[in-house]
This record gives structure tokens, sequence and C-alpha cells, in this order.
């Protein structure tokens, strides 16, 4: 079950990434649904032993759930050209997914004593700031947060990759650089419409 998830995800990863590419987005709906498939043929079909989406996870391993959520959700904003994720939500989801990153890998290489990874291990103290963290979202509304915590809960608790460790289900190191990019990016765009508007 594990190695299908993963090349789904691997796979879905690579279809999102051609489908931005193309900017599937200025096609009629028929020619995107079409150029979607045919991706999808492309990237799972096996290319002698192994299929793209094996490639990509053999580079990548397998992705976050955070991950595959947002794949999909720009796989459906490519096909329908309707955003699926509000804005609000998408920043609040890139700060925490930033602010993970940064307290996760750094110590994690050794830098410290401290190894927040090992917390992944069902302690029950990263479970309660998760729910905590959960709760707020919610009561802040930002609902797709709170959705993608319960997915990669329910991933984890289901067994749906190899790895026992709650950190592998929330985060990677991919979707952690591309919140800390987008993040980067939204700050640069503040002070020129500031400079701007004077």
């Amino acid at each position: 079950m594990s190695a299908i998830f993963g090349l789904f995800g691997c796979g879905l990863l690579a279809l999102v990434v051609v489908a931005t590419g193309l900017r599937l987005q200025r096609f009629p709906v028929r020619a995107r649904i079409a150029v979607m498939l045919a991706g999808a043929f492309a990237v799972f079909a096996p290319i002698g032993d192994l299929s793209a989406a094996a490639y990509v996870r053999g580079v990548t391993g397998d992705l976050s759930i955070t991950t595959l959520v947002l794949a999909g959700a720009a796989c459906v904003a490519q096909l329908t050209g309707r955003t699926v994720i509000e804005p609000q939500d998408l920043r609040a989801l890139f700060w925490l997914v930033a602010c993970g990153a940064l307290c996760l890998y750094p110590f994690a290489l050794g830098w410290t004593r401290f190894d927040p990874y090992a917390l992944g291990y069902g302690s029950i103290e990263f479970v309660t700031a998760l729910l905590l963290i959960t709760l707020a979202a919610w009561h802040l509304r930002r609902n797709f947060v709170v959705i993608i915590v319960i997915a990669a809960v329910l991933a984890y608790c289901i067994g749906v990759y190899e790895s026992r460790n709650l950190w592998d289900y929330l985060i990677d190191p991919l979707v952690a650089l591309y919140a800390l990019v987008r993040l980067l990016a939204g700050v640069r765009r503040r002070p020129a419409r500031e400079v701007a508007a004077t």
C-alpha cells in the first residue's frame, strides 16, 4: 500500500508541475482534460522498468500529505480555472509549514542534543501541540489547515507510508522550501505595493 500511495503522490506532483508549466488555464476545458489525461498516462506508464512517477519518488521519497493536498488543489485549479484554497488559508498553512521546517530540520541535523524529529514517534507533547494548533485553526476558520492536519493524522493512523513518524506525514523538504519561497515572495511584494501607493 505504501508503495502505491507513494507512487501516486509523486506522479501527482509531476503532473502538477507539467500542467503549471503549460499554463493549462489558457486552454478550453476539454483541452485541459485531454492534456491532464495524457499527462497522467505519461507519468504513470512504465519507461523501461520504471515509470516517471517512480523516478520522481526515487529522488524525493514519499511526499507529505500537505504536499499531496496542495498538488491536488493545484490540479483542480488547472482544470477548472478556480482557486480551491482561500488566500488566507494558504498563507496560514505556509506560516505553519515554515515554522515547522525551521524547528525540525536545523535541529534534526544534530546541531544540538534536542531532536524534534523524535517527537513524531507518538510523543504526547507533540500530539497535544498539534491538537492545539488544529483547534486554533478551526477557531480562526482556517479550515484548510484543519483538513490537512486531520488527513495527515488519519494517513498516519492507517499507515499509508512505511514511516511511523508523524512528521513525515505533515511536512517534507519540498513543501517546506515551497512555503518559504512563497512567504518571501509575499514579503517582497508588500514593500513594492507600499512604494507604489506613496
